[in-house]
């Protein structure tokens, strides 16, 4: 008994890590706002400090309006940093301290900048919340209070009559962050409908297709959608991973393995590790290479079920024309690039 206690106490120890491992997105657009409190806008009007935007800032009024222009966050757990264009500037009779590369972060140490070529922090907050926004994540830090390293760096090179001090209470932030990349959940299956003609030549070579676990043939080949994709929300970049193989045999003559047909949306090629045996007859493993082109797709998105669906044709490329003309045709061009080999289609959701 006592064994198996500790053996169940050793998996629960061992699940906790897993189901708190952080997977961050890059971001890749949205907008940040520090609203500025009243008492912070007044304190800074009577000793004549100005606090200015530019380069990607704008400051109307209290509100600071800043782009988000990069960084990285786990929407799901709601950590990460975001980070914003632009420069804000303190400025008085004696001097100026500019903050450059502010980034907003998930942490108590909220906000962050560059200063003189150091990096400072600037605010803290007790009372940060984020939530989901379709694909991305919005962020908010209320009570957004002065470190004593800023108030320090603020007297020292503007010399206000009424100092700056740490704790001093400066206002609250606001962000909402979209991702470039959304990282995909290996949820549901990629499919493949083969053309009729493609399917008719190889039948006529006497080649059979099949898929090789954990792909099936229930009608389309499918393949289950692997862990390590990540797709931008509008289709158009980002990698899709699939679980599985292709098989490709001609019985007394060639077999062709496609294992694992990643599609890269971006550069619209699909890749799979190809083998092609018996060995020395033909090659064997010839590595990731492009097995297909994708062409013109049906590219859909939804934020609220953040789902992207993509379909479109398959085309060959002009090395698995090669290798099927070597492996089934006895080298002779049977096949040829740009042959239309089947639809893919896929619904991938993202975390």
């Amino acid at each position: 008994m006592r064994k198996a206690i500790a053996g169940l106490l050793a998996l629960a120890l061992l699940a906790i890590p897993a189901a708190a491992q952080a997977t961050y997105d890059p971001i890749g657009s949205g907008k940040a706002q520090i609203l500025l409190d009243r008492g912070f806008v007044s304190f800074l009007a009577k000793d004549g400090i100005k606090l200015s935007a530019k380069g990607g800032a704008r400051r109307h009024g209290r509100n600071l309006a800043l782009q988000v222009g990069g960084g990285n966050l786990d929407p799901t757990l709601g950590m990460g940093e975001i980070e914003a264009e632009g420069t804000l500037t303190f400025s008085g009779k004696r001097g100026a301290v500019p903050l450059r590369g502010l980034r907003a972060r998930t942490k108590h140490d909220t906000l962050i900048a560059k200063a003189g070529g150091s990096q400072l922090k600037i605010a803290t907050s007790a009372n940060r919340d984020t939530k989901r926004s379709g694909f991305g994540t919005t962020y908010s830090a209320k009570a957004l209070k002065l470190t004593a390293k800023v108030a320090t760096r603020l007297n020292k090179k503007l010399r206000p009559k009424t100092p700056f001090y740490g704790g001093q209470l400066l206002g609250s932030l606001s962000a909402n962050a979209q991702p470039a990349l959304a990282s995909v959940l290996p949820e549901g299956r990629a499919s493949i409908s083969l053309d009729p003609g493609f399917t008719a030549k190889m039948n006529s070579l006497v080649v059979s297709i099949n898929p090789i676990f954990p792909a099936e043939h229930p009608g389309p080949f499918t393949f289950p959608v692997a862990l390590g994709g990540a797709i931008a929300p509008d289709g158009l970049e980002g990698t899709l991973r699939t679980a599985g193989s292709l098989e490709f045999l001609q019985l007394g003559a060639g077999q062709v393995f496609q294992n694992e047909l990643w599609l890269d949306l971006g550069i619209r090629s699909d890749t799979a590790e190809v083998d092609v045996e018996p060995t020395p007859s033909f090659p064997g493993k010839l590595g990731r290479i492009g097995t297909y082109d994708l062409g013109a797709a049906d590219i859909s998105s939804d934020p609220k079920t953040r789902t992207i669906s993509v379909s479109g044709p398959l085309t060959l490329t002009s090395s698995t024309a090669q290798t099927f003309n070597e492996a089934f045709a006895a080298g002779s061009a049977a096949f040829s690039a740009g042959e239309l080999a089947g639809t893919l289609s896929f619904a991938a959701v993202a975390q």
